[in-house]
């Protein structure tokens, strides 16, 4: 069983482990209270990571996100690639994305954990994201941990701009599209 996961969905074997424990309704070795108390901190910022993937989405299919798409198309990203991707549109707003979490009962302080605000060294926390070509970045099953931002406007210095590291998010940790790459991965691993 573990063999057969680990082959046709290239999991890892721990994963493996897990989603056979789960099927079978067995459960796993109890974690101690910290390591539990952490593991429902990643799961509420990763609710929110989905809430602002959704949203991002949602913006690059409205009236504010023509540019962007017009962007995609100049640079031949089809709708279904858009789509398998889950590309999305930061408007031009210094709150909407905060506007919008705090409307669906987001905390600040989560919004903060999620690296999805800038609020060092200013009154007010702003999104940190605005004008931007939203790319998600997911963890190896595939849950959304961070962005990258490609920013529509040419006076905008920084062209790129990723998530900071967070709770979920480590930089030299994530490989891009490695949940979908995984499952091409051959016998021994490699991925090219």
């Amino acid at each position: 069983h573990f063999k057969f996961l680990t082959e046709l969905d290239g999991m890892g074997f721990p994963e493996a482990v897990e989603k056979i424990a789960d099927m079978a309704g067995v459960a796993m070795p109890a974690r101690d209270e910290t390591a539990e108390r952490r593991e429902r901190q990643r799961a509420s910022l990763t609710d929110v990571m989905e809430m602002a993937t959704v949203f991002f989405q949602e913006r690059l299919q409205g009236a504010d996100g023509a540019k962007a798409r017009a962007y995609l198309r100049e640079r031949g990203v089809p709708p279904a690639t858009q789509q398998a991707f889950r590309l999305g549109y930061a408007p031009d707003s210094r709150n909407a994305l905060k506007e919008f979490l705090a409307g669906k009962g987001v905390e600040k302080a989560q919004i903060e954990a999620c690296g999805l605000t800038v609020h060092e060294d200013v009154p007010v926390s702003y999104d940190r994201f605005r004008d931007r070509i939203m790319f998600p970045i997911e963890d190896s099953r595939g849950k959304v941990i961070a962005f990258g931002g490609r920013a529509l406007s040419p006076e905008i210095s920084a062209k790129y701009l990723n998530s900071p590291d967070t709770e979920l998010f480590h930089k030299g940790n994530v490989l891009y599209n490695f949940a979908r790459a995984r499952k091409g991965m051959g016998k021994d691993g490699t991925v090219i």
